[in-house]
């Protein structure tokens, strides 16, 4: 579960997206990269049975219709191998991220042109889950400047102001190559918060593992005497 997925499992993932299976409404491959990054950078830990039904669609009903068993364990094992790729890939190192974006042309330019729209619109998608958790971010300065070329691409309302950033596929382009560097900073910003979280989880485990000692129970160093009168009492040291 913790290898990247091969060149030819993505072509594999992909081609599942887009197949007869999945509704109309269902993540292509881009977005879905999109969508993953965000709850992997962003300050939640969610389980896959929260964010899993957002792949296929808005509605309970657009799940896939998988052939067999076999089948939908074989995508799921696909689409979480792909986030844990996304997350090995970040903590390798957060400046070399590349997000899956494509290549977009049009009638009458020879260029190629990077498109970064789906993957915007999927990570916006991911924030959407969290979102009362992101706003320490978009209430910071740094936070919305890094935040603004994803915004820009994929939020499904923007001002008349704003749209004219996005109206050439050249500044589209340019936007979305801001989005790598953007995407390490977010992922940054939101670490340490993510560690204290953690910690906080794996201490709650632990003192819930571990039965609590009243005052009048032997003292579990082994000394003999009542925990209130050895290691219970502040000044004795041992």
């Amino acid at each position: 579960m913790m290898a990247p997925l091969s060149d030819e499992e993505l072509d594999e993932l992909d081609q599942f997206l887009m197949s007869d299976v999945v509704s109309d409404e269902a993540m292509m491959l881009d977005m879905l990269d999109g969508y993953l990054t965000a709850l992997i950078v962003g300050p939640s830990t969610l389980q896959p049975s929260q964010w899993l039904p957002g792949i296929w669609g808005s509605a309970a009903d657009e799940a896939p219709h998988f052939e067999t068993s076999e089948q939908a364990q074989h995508i799921l094992d696909l689409i979480l191998r792909h986030y844990n790729g996304i997350i090995w890939s970040l903590q390798a190192d957060a400046d070399a991220f590349e997000p899956m974006f494509h290549e977009t042309t049009y009638p009458d330019d020879p260029r190629a042109y990077v498109d970064g729209e789906a993957w915007a619109h999927g990570f916006m998608q991911g924030i959407e889950l969290s979102q009362q958790d992101w706003q320490p971010l978009f209430e910071d300065a740094q936070g919305q400047a890094w935040m603004r070329s994803i915004y820009l691409l994929g939020a499904n309302d923007v001002s008349q102001e704003d749209e004219e950033l996005t109206r050439w596929p050249a500044q589209r382009e340019e936007l979305a190559k801001a989005i790598p560097a953007a995407v390490a900073a977010i992922y940054r910003y939101w670490l340490p918060y993510r560690k204290a979280v953690h910690e906080r989880h794996v201490a709650t485990t632990i003192q819930r593992a571990t039965p609590r000692i009243g005052r009048n129970d032997p003292c579990p160093c082994g000394s003999g005497k009542k925990f209130k009168k050895c290691c219970g009492a502040a000044a004795v040291l041992h």
